[in-house]
């Protein structure tokens, strides 16, 4: 793995595992609604929303980080890697992680 690679899986761990932020805490319901929004899941779980969240393509993934997951440009991206990948993440599968920056 790239040293690259790395940085952003620690950025998605560290993230993910933080319990104590309400603003994070918020995201992550929010990620589980547009995974019901998009009909991915009729009632989608927190793990649901955590396969969504691994599965960002690196570049949501920092501008998540800079301009926080709910603003427009960002969603916009995130409505769009949905779409792209509703079929994988009906099943819970892995979609590959794009590090492209």
């Amino acid at each position: 793995m790239s040293y690259k690679h790395n940085n952003l899986m620690a950025m998605r761990q560290s993230y993910w595992e933080d319990t104590q932020s309400l603003n994070v805490q918020t995201e992550k319901a929010f990620f589980q609604q547009l995974l019901i929004e998009h009909q991915v899941f009729p009632d989608a779980s927190l793990e649901n929303a955590r396969t969504l969240f691994f599965s960002l393509p690196s570049i949501i993934i920092v501008k998540g980080y800079a301009a926080g997951f709910k603003d427009e440009s960002v969603q916009h991206l995130i409505h769009q890697h949905i779409e792209e990948h509703k079929a994988a993440l009906m099943q819970n599968d892995t979609v590959k992680i794009k590090y492209r920056l």
